[in-house]
């Protein structure tokens, strides 16, 4: 789940070119705006097939809280175990 997040933000954040780890803040070290977090999580409800509320991403303040956040809901990385068999 980690590596789809990660790919989530890289793809949203190119332009910025900035080194995205699950320890990043995403407004102190990503400097994610408030466009940029939209997009982050349509991204993220396309990639996980969710409905993200503005609400439940509130308090997010690191990459791996947008990961936690996503276990939270009972998301896994299935895609990772449909692969490796």
């Amino acid at each position: 789940m980690e590596d789809r997040v990660l790919s989530t933000l890289n793809h949203i954040l190119q332009r910025k070119k900035r080194k995205i780890t699950l320890e990043s803040r995403l407004r102190e070290d990503l400097f994610v705006d408030s466009i940029d977090m939209s997009m982050i999580i349509g991204d993220l409800e396309d990639e996980f097939e969710i409905t993200i509320t503005d609400d439940e991403f509130a308090n997010v303040v690191t990459v791996n809280d947008i990961v936690e956040n996503l276990r939270a809901r009972g998301l896994s990385d299935y895609r990772s175990i449909i692969y490796s068999v």
